[in-house]
């Protein structure tokens, strides 16, 4: 199905897109990728807190230590909470304390030790004054007192939600049963709890929950022995997790759950792994049939990236009341709709297992390199197709993600490496099929060493990485720079366009030889493995030309004399051919960027009459402008030096548009079938 001409920052739920798809291939033997990973949907702007990023970097300190204790009522939907953060100051002098948390939680109360310490409490910000400055290394220990009502945040409307079995459901059954649960990601843990929300920052975290007596609360990491009761017909249970973990990772769910245990273990298993299961009570039986799978997909992943990173501990999944699902560390939550008994969603089940490796353990310093998550992912989902049903199912997998669900080859959807917003299909899609391009290029050997080093390597396991550390390991094992492939891939949302041509060579032989000569017609030069197919007497042989070079020349040898050659038989390359019809609509620039002044430039191609609208959404994904362009004569595109672009000015000289402040901007170009979305900075 195909990626949705709006931002999907603007109603639409990529849980519904990729669900009606996978729904559409019941019965299938093979999954196709799986439906609303990760808790990735996408919501309305304006109807919840949907505050920008936070800010990045140290902020001249490194959290050690996050203690937790929480008492949570479903009746009220509120929190009651302390956290003791124990930090250590990388600057010297540090004076002030900067954490996050939303307006809706109100902060009571800052000490240190048995001192009140002055703080103010500001939109998202938390401002903590020391009793004392730390010099560089000196640690403290902050007890924050804090309480409030939760309320759906940010662009996905998550962060903790108080819920019951029925709400939203269709089924057929009276349960009003509370289901709490937390999805933070991206930056939605400072919804409910005073935190540095940040993934660069990971810490150790234990978590004190306290809940009415029927209900059973789960969380990071291992639960104490003992549980107590604070007051009747309350209890309380301590969970402590030993490995550094993001705030965004850091996870609770509570209901009245029936679990299960079992062990993940065998002769060439290198660690056992305890498994937990909590599920509604209504959904245990299905649950059994769909979870079945969870060894053998460790022992998957094993092979593929290394020992399960949290094995001294287990792995848990827990059912949530949710349209998505959510990778937190230790404990992934799955939401009700999985539990059908059929093995729809295998592929859900292993793509949250496998951010252990590829997010949870190995975690992205910054959000713009979300895509060593989710694309990391999702091509996990294609190699455990690939395994357990085969090359075609595979290649029928690669096709869904590239071709069958985006028309454009990801074309106008924006940058990988730079998403906005940051939870979109790109970045699993695109993401994957990135992946799926570097193991042609370098060859299966090399690719999974690749793989498995980066996840298992033990100067990057539990801590933070960037797009550039994996670059630079990749070039490691391939041997070579791989500069000219990584770029366009992720700084562009450019597609390659290649022609072919070839001519028989005479052999004296029965044997058919062949030289074929590629050339890219688009401005960027591209690196791509590009599959040819090579028919001759009696069939087909299919080969790989690694092309790297703006145009560059191979020959092959068939058993047969050749009669034609193919570019991309199976229809599983990420670009266009010559004879296959490009996007009809191409956006440049602006130019200059930043933009200042007169303002910047955009050129815009068309290949037919099109009526072109525009609209720019600011860093919170909010709509600020929006107007119709005009119905525009075709241009022919980019790449032809003889056809001008429509000059399109932005911000334009007059009008509201010149009260918009300095910052970043996209600027979404739309027609009734295409769209092209471009970044800009304002500076006034």
């Amino acid at each position: 199905m195909r990626h949705p001409s709006p931002p999907v920052w603007t109603g639409i739920l990529v849980c519904a897109i990729v669900l009606g798809h996978a729904f559409l291939a019941g019965g299938s033997a093979a999954p196709s990728p799986s439906p609303a990973p990760c808790g990735h949907l996408h919501f309305p702007a304006g109807k919840a807190d949907a505050r920008a990023e936070p800010p990045r970097g140290s902020r001249g300190y490194d959290v050690l230590n996050y203690d937790l204790d929480l008492r949570l009522d479903p009746e009220a939907r509120t929190v009651d909470g302390t956290v003791s953060i124990r930090l250590r100051a990388l600057e010297s002098p540090l004076d002030e304390v900067l954490l996050d948390l939303v307006p809706l939680m109100s902060c009571t109360r800052v000490r240190a030790g048995n001192r009140d310490l002055a703080y103010t409490h500001s939109g998202d910000s938390l401002r903590v004054t020391l009793p004392e400055v730390l010099a560089a290394t000196g640690e403290t220990t902050l007890q924050i007192e804090w309480n409030g009502q939760s309320a759906p945040h940010g662009e996905l409307r998550a962060g903790l939600l108080f819920r019951n079995h029925n709400a939203g459901t269709r089924e057929d059954f009276s349960d009003d049963q509370p289901s709490i649960f937390s999805v933070s990601q991206p930056w939605s843990a400072h919804s409910w709890w005073p935190c540095k929300d940040n993934p660069s920052d990971k810490a150790l975290v234990t978590l004190a929950i306290t809940v009415p007596d029927s209900l059973r609360a789960v969380a990071n990491g291992l639960p104490d022995l003992t549980t107590t009761t604070p007051e009747p017909g309350w209890i309380r249970t301590a969970w402590t997790h030993r490995y550094p973990v993001a705030t965004y990772l850091v996870a609770l769910a509570v209901s009245n759950y029936v679990g299960w245990s079992t062990v993940c273990d065998g002769p060439d298993f290198p660690n056992p792994v305890p498994l937990q299961f909590q599920v509604f009570p209504q959904d245990r039986e299905m649950a059994a049939i769909e979870y079945a799978p969870t060894c053998d997909m460790i022992r998957f992943m094993t092979d593929l990236a290394g020992p399960y990173p949290f094995h001294q501990e287990r792995y848990t999944q827990v059912e949530i009341k949710w349209a998505g699902a959510m990778e937190n560390q230790t404990m992934s939550g799955i939401p009700p709709y999985v539990f059908r008994g059929d093995g729809l969603f295998e592929t859900l089940i292993l793509h949250e297992l496998s951010h252990h490796w590829f997010g949870n353990s190995v975690t992205p310093t910054a959000w713009s390199d979300i895509w060593l998550n989710e694309g990391f992912a999702r091509y996990c989902e294609a190699l455990w197709t690939e395994s357990r049903y085969g090359d075609e199912a595979y290649d029928q997998f690669m096709h869904e993600l590239g071709s069958g669900r985006h028309e454009t080859l990801f074309a106008g959807d924006g940058i990988l490496n730079d998403p906005n917003p940051i939870i979109q299909l790109l970045v699993y899609d695109k993401g994957a099929y990135v992946l799926y391009m570097l193991r042609g290029l370098m060859g299966d050997t090399a690719f999974f060493d690749l793989l498995y080093d980066w996840a298992a390597g033990p100067e990057r396991a539990y801590g933070n990485v960037s797009t550039s550390d994996f670059i630079a390991l990749a070039e490691q094992f391939a041997g070579r720079p791989l500069d000219g492939f990584f770029t366009p891939w992720l700084t562009t949302d450019e597609v390659p366009e290649i022609e072919a041509t070839w001519q028989t060579v005479a052999t004296g032989t029965s044997l058919g030889r062949v030289g074929v000569t590629l050339r890219q017609l688009q401005e960027t030069r591209f690196e791509l493995p590009v599959e040819l197919g090579i028919h001759f007497r009696g069939g087909m042989r299919v080969v790989t030309a690694p092309l790297t070079e703006r145009w560059q020349h191979f020959r092959f040898e068939v058993p047969g004399a050749v009669d034609s050659v193919t570019i991309d038989p199976d229809g599983l390359l990420l670009a266009r051919t010559a004879s296959s019809p490009s996007a009809r609509l191409e956006v440049t620039g602006p130019s200059p960027n930043p933009i200042a002044g007169s303002g910047g430039r955009f050129g815009i191609y068309l290949t037919r009459q099109e009526r072109v609208s525009v609209r720019v959404y600011d860093v919170r994904g909010r709509l600020v402008h929006e107007r119709t362009i005009g119905d525009l004569a075709p241009t022919g595109l980019a790449q032809d030096p003889l056809s001008p672009p429509y000059e399109f000015v932005w911000p334009v000289p007059i009008g509201e548009e010149q009260r918009l402040p300095s910052g970043v901007y996209w600027l979404e170009f739309s027609t009734r079938d295409f769209r092209a979305i471009r970044k800009a900075t304002l500076v006034r």
